[in-house]
């Protein structure tokens, strides 16, 4: 980068919780789950959004301030309703599931999750199984979706943009999330870039359109925040 990072004296804004900064999209992250776990009895909300616009510290920092909900990031290649099973267990230390009766684990979960409670589930789209060879199990969408259903829990399915097949895959899911309770982030918006150099104390027009440049090239806020404290 040949451009130089002009400091304002002071930061505006500090950055939280270990790199959580207030920008648009974080908010609007926000209200989405706001909104859901208002919601009595359970609801769900999809939030797909392009790689690095901050999603992942969007969620560590709602479920800081929601002590009751559950959090877990789906991994790559342990999707599938034995997967999520698993990973659900092992946070609320039920023991291992037994796949021969998934029906009666789905319940033990709800229960332990309890009425109202809240789930959210990162990098959501891992909880698809790709198969190579034949179609993808989208099942484990369906398995957590009747569970917050018989549970009375909501859910938040927060991932990248491919959680937009979903639309086609699981239409029901879809339509259950609504227009109200979607969000889909396409890309790095510049407020986001605006923010986060605030937060480090970069307020000059030229070093903030340089930042929000690499942000596009690079893919993502964080490129933003290691370049303003290198430069600090």
């Amino acid at each position: 980068m040949a451009e130089v990072l002009k400091f304002d004296k002071k930061p505006e804004a500090p950055p939280v919780l270990g790199g959580y900064v207030s920008t648009p999209t974080a908010q609007n992250i926000l209200r989405s789950l706001d909104l859901v776990s208002s919601q009595a009895g359970g609801a769900i909300t999809l939030v797909a959004a392009a790689p690095g616009v901050g999603k992942t510290e969007a969620l560590r920092f709602f479920r800081h301030k929601r002590q009751n909900a559950l959090m877990f990031t789906a991994v790559d290649g342990e999707g599938g309703t034995w997967g999520v099973a698993c990973q659900l267990m092992q946070l609320l230390d039920l023991g291992v599931p037994n796949g021969r009766n998934l029906m009666a684990e789905r319940q033990r979960i709800g229960e332990a999750i309890g009425v109202d409670g809240l789930v959210l589930v990162d990098e959501a789209q891992y909880i698809a199984r790709r198969n190579t060879r034949g179609a993808d199990d989208w099942s484990a969408f369906d398995w957590l979706r009747a569970m917050s259903e018989e549970g009375c829990f909501s859910i938040a399915f927060v991932g990248d943009l491919s959680l937009l097949e979903l639309a086609d895959k699981r239409p029901g899911l879809w339509r259950r999330a609504g227009e109200g309770r979607r969000l889909v982030l396409r890309s790095i918006e510049r407020g986001d870039v605006v923010a986060l150099a605030a937060s480090f104390g970069v307020s000059d027009a030229a070093s903030v359109e340089a930042l929000y440049q690499i942000a596009r090239r690079e893919g993502g806020l964080g490129y933003v925040g290691t370049i303003a404290k290198r430069a600090r």
